[in-house]
């Protein structure tokens, strides 16, 4: 079992095989607070540089408006294109993971929804091509 780090009160990670897992409790929230944009520095500095090229992201408590639709489009599609990672999985319990994924624009980078975290490591690992 991969151990979890803290980066904030409502973020952790933790690297399962080789993929990086950021698992965000209320999205909208720690946009608002700034945590975000922490867990964003800690994406680029753990990624940039690395021969991880599948990344996960887990979304518990998360609802989304439109403020927090717009930083995913614009900035985390600019993660995904200024760290070059390959793959990029959104887990969640509802449809969020589906709009998240929809929004992530990055060239070159696959984004899926998934609904198990299980299944979301071995597709970002590039173990499986079925979501």
């Amino acid at each position: 079992m991969a151990q979890r780090t803290s980066i904030t009160d409502r973020i952790d990670y933790e690297n399962r095989d080789g993929v990086g897992i950021w698992i965000i409790d209320d999205l909208q929230e720690t946009l608002q607070s700034g945590e975000l944009a922490e867990a964003e520095d800690h994406f680029r500095e753990t990624v940039t540089g690395t021969s991880m090229s599948g990344v996960v992201i887990v979304l518990e408590n998360t609802e989304l408006d439109g403020e927090t639709m717009d930083h995913v489009n614009e900035k985390w599609t600019e993660l995904g294109e200024v760290t070059g990672i390959d793959r990029t999985a959104y887990v969640s319990d509802g449809i969020e993971r589906l709009t998240v994924a929809n929004k992530n624009e990055a060239q070159g980078m696959e984004a899926t929804g998934v609904a198990s975290l299980d299944r979301a490591v071995e597709w970002a690992a590039g173990d499986t091509d079925i979501v």
